[in-house]
């Protein structure tokens, strides 16, 4: 349970250097089901790639969704370290159950239950005004 929350501790210093991560921190109503279904739309389909990606540590696909801030934010070499120690505390990626999302100003933020080999986790994506990725962190 430790390399798990340095894990997460991790991808929480990396992921905040994505610019405006830290809007996410504050709470709103929740968005009527017709905006609910236009996020999932592209939030469903970014979110599977990037925990495929992550789960085969191919660090092209985890980031293919990503902002201009995300893509810099993971280099190669700290992607192959988080993707060993999730695949390792994890096992490999199986699927996504769609939560919630709440909105924050200039950001969408989309949580999951993420399902992996040896257990479940909560999965929040963050996602800026032009349905790009900015963020991903492990709860």
């Amino acid at each position: 349970m430790k390399k798990v929350f340095g894990l997460l501790t991790l991808l929480i210093i990396l992921l905040g250097l994505a610019g405006g991560v830290m809007a996410c921190s504050e709470s709103s109503p929740p968005p009527s089901s017709t905006d609910e279904n236009s996020v999932r739309a592209y939030a469903d389909p970014a979110t599977e790639t990037t925990l495929q990606g992550l789960s085969e540590s191919n660090l092209a696909k985890y980031i293919q969704y990503g902002n201009a801030e995300f893509k810099a934010a993971v280099t190669q070499e700290t992607f192959v370290a988080m993707a060993a120690q999730v695949n390792s505390q994890l096992g490999a990626y199986e699927s996504k159950e769609f939560l919630r999302t709440e909105e924050q100003p200039g950001y969408t933020i989309v949580h999951y239950t993420a399902k992996f080999a040896r257990g479940e986790v909560g999965v929040r994506m963050v996602f800026d005004k032009d349905q790009l990725v900015a963020g991903q962190w492990f709860e």
